[in-house]
């Protein structure tokens, strides 16, 4: 994104946030009570827009990432099979010529 951009969309951001607040005070809600509550809207929001964005990013990912674990302890258990097998054969003192 451009940095202009950006500018404009937290300046944008700025105002609506300023407007409702301004609002909000007009209307007769106090000050600081207003101030409040559109802050902890606005971040509950982001939250949840954060937890559907997760949501949509793990149904995606998720069959591949679920194969590359089954794969990944299939591989691991395979590994752990050969050397306890090495462990026990060298405890036994079985050596190969």
């Amino acid at each position: 994104m451009n940095p202009y951009q950006v500018m404009g969309i937290i300046a944008g951001c700025t105002m609506v946030f300023a407007g409702v607040v301004t609002i909000l005070t007009m209307q007769g809600v106090p000050l600081l009570l207003a101030f409040l509550g559109v802050y902890l809207l606005a971040v509950i929001v982001m939250i949840g827009m954060q937890r559907r964005a997760r949501e949509f990013y793990d149904r995606n990912e998720h069959s591949a990432q679920r194969r590359y674990d089954r794969e990944t302890v299939s591989r691991r258990v395979r590994i752990n099979d050969q050397s306890e097998t090495e462990v026990g054969v060298i405890s036994q003192g079985h050596f190969s010529a």
